[in-house]
């Protein structure tokens, strides 16, 4: 079977955790879409992922006993608060635009991680196949947005490597000498 998550998964090496099951029903029925491959094999088996103790890739909840139908909760709730702030700052920032609409519209703005200086890095749920979501970098505190063309493992592995444009400026580094963790049990 070929990695979704390919390179990402090669610079992470090995989980040192059991793999997780997930429902990924439940975020079709949460959420209305289903989530890209490379995010679903990223949470299944790393878990909810901190990059330098900056960076988050935010995941459904993994602790034992929470129900299925309540996993998704804390990233529908995420995207909520998101789509209310993108909306005030179209206000504050009108010269932008509107490039991108909240989540859940059609080709709306889909948060996965955020980091500590107010990124939000995000899908671009344009495309019918969201293994054709890019990625979108909602720099809130420089009001920019940035086009990644490509998914969140790409992404990610970009980040990591210093090819992305502002890698040093999406993680800070100084904050964790490991590379990653997982914030999952």
């Amino acid at each position: 079977m070929i990695s979704a998550i390919g390179r990402l998964g090669e610079l992470m090496g090995e989980s040192g955790r059991e793999p997780t099951s997930v429902n990924w029903a439940e975020a079709v029925e949460r959420l209305g879409v289903q989530l890209p491959a490379d995010f679903r094999e990223l949470v299944e088996r790393y878990g909810r992922v901190q990059y330098f103790g900056d960076l988050v890739v935010g995941a459904p909840s993994l602790r034992p006993g929470v129900p299925d139908g309540e996993r998704f909760d804390g990233l529908y709730e995420f995207n909520k608060d998101i789509g209310e702030m993108l909306e005030v700052w179209y206000g504050w920032v009108p010269e932008f635009g509107r490039p991108y609409e909240p989540f859940p519209a059609k080709g709306g703005l889909l948060a996965w991680g955020s980091n500590t200086t107010c990124d939000y890095f995000c899908w671009d749920t344009s495309a019918d196949d969201p293994s054709q979501w890019p990625v979108v970098v909602w720099r809130f505190g420089i009001s920019e947005m940035n086009y990644f063309d490509g998914g969140m493992a790409d992404f990610l592995a970009a980040v990591l490597t210093g090819e992305f444009p502002d890698a040093e400026e999406l993680i800070d580094r100084s904050m964790s000498p490991e590379m990653w963790r997982s914030l999952s049990p």
